[in-house]
């Protein structure tokens, strides 16, 4: 909460300093007067038949908390309206030049301001703490600092490099559409006493009145909030892609060293870790799509396990005995890339080839050769499917 002092000065500021000459029975003598038969149910204005004008605007000072698996967006904020009181003026002159005053809010009247968006209950900016700046010619001031708690659909489609526009959404309760109207004075929310938050970044923001289909005129605070992605990627998205990038490596131990499996499964569980960080994180539904990072790591985790059984085919491969025949199909594969191996390795023109050659070329299909080539194609298909995923998600979250 920001303290009484701030509220102070940011009204001194707006006022452009004030230097006061008159005294406090001078002071006192304006009170009596003016809310001397003041009924502070009516709302202002002589004339029925003319609308109320209050002019606003809205200052943000924190963003407290912002949860994206609830949706609920909580900041400090003080909202300046300010209207004509015709009931509250009086003449300078008469009380020694007295040409201001503040009198508690309790006392007169105030536009209900409602916050019709809330995370909880529907709250207004009364509070009896505060008071009104009012002058000599009825301008009533109101300063009304609050934390609001809002309700944010969340769009989670590109976290963590995701942007998120909040709505604080209000209206002036209790009065026909042509009682009182307003508009916002400033087209931004004043980010003039804002402290920056660790998390968020206000990238840009909008203030308007807005008619609705009931045609009541609602007042509209947009924040477009920007996430700031230091942290993410050193701690997630960095260790994610270099856990995965192991995936393919596998293929590069020997079969020998019997560590093969359990290399595999526990790069597997790696990925099914952070998986469940980010379903903790992210919420169940987004609008308008879910996490790409979340289809990311789905599709590592479905990767991670072919890579788990490819290696089992392999071990398998490698330990059959050699009495086993190995199948023409797979025979045939391993043929033809020693072929194109032998080609590619030639000096001598291929009209010079020796028989000698393609004997060589013809010889018997091992269960370890096959074991072989089923290893560097597995190194290649993870390898090319790791680096399609990670561009995808950056074109994706980049766009």
């Amino acid at each position: 909460m920001v303290s009484y002092r701030t509220l102070i000065a940011l009204c001194c500021c707006l006022k452009g300093g004030l230097v006061f000459s008159f005294t406090l029975s001078d002071e006192q003598n304006v009170h009596t007067a003016l809310l001397s038969g003041y009924n502070k149910d009516l709302r202002p204005g002589t004339d029925r038949g003319v609308s109320l004008a209050i002019n606003a605007s809205f200052y943000l000072f924190s963003i407290q908390e912002f949860d994206l698996n609830t949706g609920k967006l909580a900041l400090t904020g003080v909202f300046f309206l300010h209207w004509i009181d015709e009931r509250l003026s009086w003449n300078p002159a008469s009380y020694n030049n007295t040409n201001i005053t503040t009198i508690p809010q309790s006392k007169i009247w105030l536009p209900n301001f409602i916050n019709v968006n809330p995370y909880e209950d529907i709250t207004g900016l009364r509070s009896d703490d505060l008071s009104i700046n009012i002058d000599s010619s009825g301008l009533c001031s109101w300063y009304a600092i609050q934390s609001f708690e809002t309700v944010c659909d969340t769009d989670v489609t590109k976290y963590p490099f995701d942007t998120q526009t909040c709505t604080l959404k209000f209206y002036i309760w209790g009065y026909f559409p042509n009682e009182v109207i307003g508009k916002f004075i400033l087209p931004k929310a004043d980010l003039s006493l804002y402290s920056e938050n660790g998390i968020w970044n206000v990238a840009d923001s909008s203030t308007y009145t807005f008619m609705n289909i009931y045609n009541y005129e609602e007042y509209i605070v947009k924040l477009h909030l920007e996430r700031r992605t230091s942290y993410y990627i050193v701690s997630l998205i960095l260790p994610i892609n270099a856990i995965a990038l192991l995936m393919g490596f596998v293929f590069l131990l020997p079969p020998e060293s019997g560590e093969r499996v359990g290399f595999s499964t526990t790069v597997l569980l790696s990925i099914v870790v952070y998986l469940t960080i980010i379903q903790d994180i992210l919420p169940e539904s987004s609008e308008p799509n879910v996490s790409t990072l979340g289809f990311i790591l789905v599709a590592y985790v479905v990767t991670g396990s072919i890579v788990v059984i490819n290696v089992i085919i392999s071990l398998r491969m490698s330990n059959s005995p050699c009495t086993k025949p190995v199948p023409q199909c797979m025979r045939r594969v391993v043929i033809f890339f020693r072929r194109k191996k032998h080609r590619k390795d030639m000096v001598e023109p291929l009209e010079t080839k020796s028989e000698l050659d393609y004997e060589d070329e013809e010889k018997e299909v091992e269960w370890a050769e096959v074991a072989k080539f089923h290893d560097v194609f597995s190194f290649i298909v993870i390898n090319v499917i790791y680096c399609i995923s990670g561009v995808t998600y950056f074109l994706v979250v980049l766009t």
